[in-house]
């Protein structure tokens, strides 16, 4: 695999493609109380921007640990390929209210109410069921984007593995590649 020219339109394969290994991303964060990592929903990628873009409830713990330190790590893997994929970048959530509403307008109805509960995510459950409101679910929709500024992909292979970094250069506004020990 020539990495630097292949692994954006892989990306951007894995935000359509509900079936590809890369679609479903593990995202770490540093927050107050130490480092967290979870799944994601890689959702849309815009390779000339460098940025990965995934949808979030604003009451997340994820939405907390980034106003504390906005740099993430984000972990891919595809089992069929032994093909290791990590990224690393800095987050920020979306804020223009159109851009949002571009977004939310796609969302289908039963994944709204993912947004529509009244208690924030991971609070503690009491007796009943959890309650929510479609009314509100809107208000608690952000898209949070990473810019990345580091790839590092390594393939493990009978024949021994390969690991390639690239790094962004803001100066020369390209990713400069190379081969490094597995």
């Amino acid at each position: 695999m020539n990495h630097a020219v292949e692994l954006w339109p892989t990306l951007v394969r894995a935000s359509v493609d509900r079936k590809h290994p890369w679609r479903v991303v593990g995202l770490s964060t540093t927050g107050a109380d130490g480092p967290m990592s979870r799944q994601v929903i890689l959702r849309k990628v815009f390779p000339e921007q460098r940025q990965l873009l995934f949808f979030t409830d604003s009451r997340s713990g994820k939405v907390r640990e980034l106003a504390h330190d906005n740099r993430v790590a984000l972990l891919f893997w595809n089992p069929s390929h032994q093909l290791q994929l990590r990224a690393v970048g800095t987050a920020y959530l979306e804020t223009d209210d159109s851009v949002l509403n571009g977004y939310w307008a796609n969302v289908p109805e039963y994944a709204r109410q993912d947004y529509a509960t009244l208690s924030a995510p991971g609070t503690a459950l009491h007796d009943g069921p959890v309650a929510t409101d479609l009314n509100i679910a809107r208000a608690h929709f952000v898209v949070l984007k990473v810019t990345v500024h580091t790839l590092d992909c390594l393939e493990l292979g009978r024949e021994g593995h390969t690991r390639t970094r690239l790094l962004w250069h803001e100066e020369t506004q390209a990713w400069q590649s190379g081969a490094v020990v597995p």
